[in-house]
């Protein structure tokens, strides 16, 4: 047995150790690192993504037909091109094309032509056409948006207080080109506090902060995002239209700019229930207080009274009216438990009382028989989770993307660019809890239990308080914050075409409510709240896990057959997908159209995500049937705990090489990528059968700490929000970041703190109220 043991162990270490090997000389890494850097949207030096802002940008907004800007202003804002603004901009106004037809020096006769006005000057430019005759000549009123960039456009000449603040407000030449900085976003707040105001001291036009996003070549990634300080009078459209008036086929220029929302009529009825639920949690918390109150009082009062036999000053008519510490009490308080027609609607308001939802919470006890160790399990996975999200939802806004990979080659940061395992772990969790706690109820029921409310308690456990959380995520959010980038990520109604995070979950939040969205959209990118992907695959491996528990617990080697067969076809899609795909372990490959091994294609699908959860499914049943009756040698438990460590770290670390040059081969990366998660579920395995059978030692006494019990209860609630509290932190920073080490380590402590805040509200709040109404509706007593 023992031999049998040792060799699968064994098996399972050769199978998903990566090799790992030393790198020779700090120039080959030097070397390799620089080949993954992004060089696609980072190539264009300083000097040619200037030149493409002074040509794109700055030239149509800032210098006007009317009012040319002299040669002479120009100087001082040093930007980089081969040809002086004024030379370039005569280049422009001598040519002349009407109704697509140019202008030639010969006699023309034009007719029906429709001319803006400011888009025609003559100032400087030579005509040598001998005769024009022009008739039936109508002229198109000049836009708002144009006559206040002409004002705005005169007034920088003329040394305006708010021309030159919302100028110094546009996006200018920073640091870090060649680190990867396409972020030039300028300053928010003071290009929103400018204005212009005429003699009353009325505004003619505010200003308006507008992002233009520069793309080359068809490619949709920007090679530069600018900040740009306009007049309230242009919109996107029109900004759109003007930018890319110069005929460049290369080069194109889209705009976005800072919007505020009316509140909408969703977000109303967001507001109201939420207020609704405020006026039940204090309407539930008010009658516990006033039921502690009058109890407090009945004991106090029966103490004295008991005291009071000793003093010789009570008469016996006195002696004789007093009430026992123990008998009736004379005070009527509220009845939360009687039949009459007023205790169901006691007990429906106490459901919602802070004082119990919140005891409950707090409480670091738990019942006899639990598996303690599985708390501090559920708390670190969330906390690793957590960290690893902190690196990617904050990326896209580093001033320095490039030092990413750098950081990525380091070994000791290998656990946080594999923090994908951490979902793993919680798969694991899952299918170890529902298996355990199943066959105990059903021992203890003699194998009988409703199916169907089985299916039913699950779906009312998760469901109230994950839709109540997408409710306010797509009717609030917009109202939470303000930023450059913030009110178009968080637009509820942007362009058509486009798609933000809220409109995503106005289209698809039913796939939440059905647990379906992982499959529907089949792009990550597309689904309502993302990172709920992990519910719809725990949802649907607890639908069928009741076949294989109800076989494990009635013909067990049946249940088991189904359990291989299961764990047989997860291998199979994981190593089909990943030589379908070419799919690579490198983190940023050098080809950029391959598909990483965390992909869409075998990351949220749950044929290739299911074998950790069998796994638990399996040491569920292991700990269930023989819990409380293992005894192993000295030798034999240093043997587990030394392999389950070895193969965790293979997994984790064991892409280490990946980053200096030492490429796993084509075979290998199919092992790495059937078998890293699995390997990853059976070090977690040895983990929870030492610290529940008794040889977890200390790491049995960490994992069981009691501290942990209440952060548990609330991980379901911090996993639900953490997300939305980094999303508005990162797009509500006027300003992009420049990503160090001690920067992170604050943005994640600072984001632990508060996704853990609003997750005991939530919990309190929602969460807890409508897990005791559900036990009061479906009259459930206790929990499968």
């Amino acid at each position: 047995m023992k031999r049998g043991i040792v060799s699968l162990l064994l098996v399972f270490f050769i199978c998903c150790h990566a090799k790992m090997q030393v790198i020779r000389s700090k120039t080959e890494a030097m070397q390799f690192i620089a080949k993954q850097r992004y060089t696609n949207a980072y190539k264009a030096k300083a000097e040619e993504l200037q030149a493409i802002v002074q040509d794109f940008v700055l030239r149509p907004l800032l210098y006007s037909t009317e009012h040319l800007v002299s040669e002479t202003t120009l100087k001082d804002q040093a930007y980089v091109t081969n040809k002086t603004p004024t030379e370039k901009l005569t280049e422009e106004t001598t040519k002349m094309t009407v109704t697509n037809v140019t202008v030639e020096p010969i006699t023309m006769t034009v007719t029906n032509i429709t001319v803006a006005t400011t888009m025609m000057t003559v100032t400087n430019t030579t005509m040598e056409a001998t005769t024009m005759v022009a008739t039936e000549i109508t002229e198109e009123p000049e836009s708002q948006c144009l006559m206040d960039l002409e004002t705005f456009g005169s007034d920088i000449l003329g040394e305006e207080h708010y021309a030159l603040m919302m100028l110094d407000s546009y996006g200018k030449l920073p640091p870090g080109i060649l680190q990867g900085n396409i972020l030039w976003l300028g300053l928010y707040d003071q290009c929103l506090n400018q204005s212009r105001e005429i003699d009353d001291h009325q505004a003619q036009f505010a200003a308006q902060y507008c992002l233009a996003s520069i793309t080359k070549d068809k490619n949709p990634q920007p090679i530069l995002n600018v900040g740009v300080c306009v007049p309230d009078s242009c919109n996107s459209a029109e900004l759109m239209e003007y930018l890319n008036v110069i005929d460049e086929a290369n080069i194109t220029v889209s705009v976005m700019c800072h919007k505020e929302f009316d509140y909408s009529s969703g977000a109303i009825a967001c507001l109201t229930l939420l207020a609704f639920l405020g006026c039940l949690i204090l309407v539930g918390t008010a009658i516990e207080a006033f039921n502690k109150y009058k109890e407090s009082e009945t004991e106090n009062e029966g103490f004295e009274r008991l005291a009071s036999k000793n003093q010789s000053q009570l008469t016996d008519n006195e002696q004789t009216k007093t009430t026992p510490v123990n008998g009736p009490s004379r005070v009527t308080t509220i009845d939360v438990g009687g039949e009459n027609t007023h205790g169901f609607l006691i007990q429906f308001l106490l459901c919602f009382s802070l004082l119990t939802n919140g005891s409950k919470i707090l409480k670091a006890k738990q019942g006899e028989g639990s598996l303690g160790a599985l708390n501090g399990f559920r708390v670190l996975s969330l906390w690793w989770v957590i960290l690893g999200h902190s690196y990617a939802f904050g990326m896209a806004l580093f001033t320095n993307p490039t030092k990413i990979v750098d950081v990525l080659s380091r070994f000791t940061f290998q656990a946080i660019g594999n923090a994908t395992f951490s979902v793993d772990s919680f798969f694991f969790l899952s299918g170890l809890l529902v298996t355990y706690l199943t066959l105990k109820y059903l021992r203890n029921n003699n194998g009988k239990l409703n199916w169907v409310m089985f299916y039913v308690h699950r779906y009312l456990r998760l469901t109230p308080v994950y839709m109540l959380v997408i409710f306010m995520y797509t009717t609030l959010t917009p109202y939470f914050a303000t930023g450059p980038l913030y009110s178009y990520i968080f637009d509820p109604n942007p362009a058509p075409g486009v798609d933000t995070q809220i409109t995503l979950c106005q289209d698809y939040w039913w796939t939440n409510l059905l647990y379906i969205n992982n499959l529907y959209p089949s792009n990550l990118a597309k689904e309502c709240l993302d990172w709920s992907w992990y519910l719809a695959n725990d949802m649907q491996f607890f639908i069928i896990s009741p076949f294989i528990i109800y076989l494990l617990y009635h013909y067990f080697f049946a249940g088991v057959a189904v359990w291989c067969i299961l764990l047989l076809t997860c291998f199979s899609s994981l190593i089909g997908e990943s030589i379908k795909h070419d799919v690579t372990t490198e983190f940023i490959p050098e080809d950029p159209t391959q598909i990483n091994f965390v992909g869409d294609v075998i990351y949220v699908q749950p044929w290739t995500r299911i074998s950790t959860y069998l796994v638990g499914m399996a040491v569920g049943y292991i700990l269930y049937k023989y819990r409380g009756r293992v005894r192993m040698s000295l030798s034999m438990t240093l043997l587990g705990w030394v392999t389950a460590t070895v193969i965790g770290l293979a997994v984790v670390y064991g892409l280490y090489g990946n980053f200096h040059g030492n490429h796993l081969s084509k075979a290998a990366t199919v092992v790495y990528i059937t078998l890293c998660r699995f390997a990853w579920a059976i070090a977690l395995a040895w983990v929870v059968f030492a610290c529940a059978t008794g040889y977890g030692g200390p790491v049995n006494s960490l994992l069981s700490w009691s501290a942990w019990i209440p952060l548990a209860r609330i991980s379901y609630c911090a996993y639900l929000l953490h997300p939305i509290i980094m999303f508005v932190f990162y797009y509500s920073l006027p300003t992009a970041v420049y990503f160090s080490d001690f920067l992170m380590v604050y943005f994640f402590l600072g984001h632990l703190v508060l996704s853990y805040t609003g997750a005991f509200v939530l919990s309190v709040c929602a969460e807890a109220p409508f897990m005791a109404l559900e036990k009061l509706l479906l009259k459930r007593d206790k929990s499968v």
